[in-house]
C-alpha cells in the first residue's frame, strides 16, 4: 500500500508540474558579450514569452567617450542587435568606470524581463527587473583594466 501511494504521489506531482511548465511561454535568453577596455561584460536578459510574439531585442551599451568597446558575440533565441554609444563623460581614473546598458524587448504582448550583468570581475549586477515594450536602463561600474 505504501508503495502504491508513493507511486501515485509521484505521478500526480509529475503531471502537475509538467502542466504548469507548459502553461506559460517559452523561456528565452538573449546573452550578448561585450569587451570594454579589455574587460568582458556579459549581459543576460531572460523572459518567458512565445518567441513569435517578440519583434526585436536590442542592447545599447553606453560607455565613456574615450572607452574602447566592441560587441564580441550576440547569441540568443531571438536574433538580438547591439550598439555601442560613447556618450558618457570621458573617464581618466583608475578603478570603477561607469557603464550603462539599455535593453529593449519589443513584442506584441507585455511580459516581465530580468537582466543580469557579469564580467571579468564576477557579478556586476545581481538582477534588474524590466518589462517588454519599455526600455530597461541598467547602470553599473566596471573595473577599468587600462589607463587612458
Amino acid at each position: 500500500m505504501k508503495r502504491a501511494t508513493s507511486w501515485l504521489c509521484a505521478v500526480l506531482l509529475a503531471t502537475t508540474f509538467s502542466n504548469a511548465a507548459n502553461a506559460g511561454g517559452q523561456w528565452c535568453e538573449e546573452d550578448p558579450e561585450f569587451l570594454v577596455n579589455g574587460s568582458v561584460v556579459d549581459v543576460s536578459t531572460v523572459f518567458s514569452a512565445d518567441p513569435a510574439t517578440v519583434k526585436s531585442v536590442s542592447f545599447d551599451l553606453l560607455v565613456p567617450s574615450n572607452a574602447t568597446a566592441v560587441a564580441v558575440s550576440l547569441p540568443g533565441t531571438i536574433a538580438p542587435t547591439a550598439t555601442i554609444s560613447r556618450v558618457l563623460p570621458a573617464y581618466y581614473g583608475i578603478g570603477w568606470m561607469p557603464v550603462v546598458v539599455v535593453v529593449r524587448v519589443n513584442a506584441s504582448s507585455t511580459f516581465a524581463t530580468t537582466t543580469t550583468i557579469a564580467g571579468t570581475q564576477g557579478g556586476l549586477l545581481s538582477a534588474a527587473s524590466g518589462q517588454s515594450n519599455a526600455p530597461t536602463r541598467v547602470q553599473f561600474a566596471l573595473l577599468a583594466a587600462s589607463l587612458f
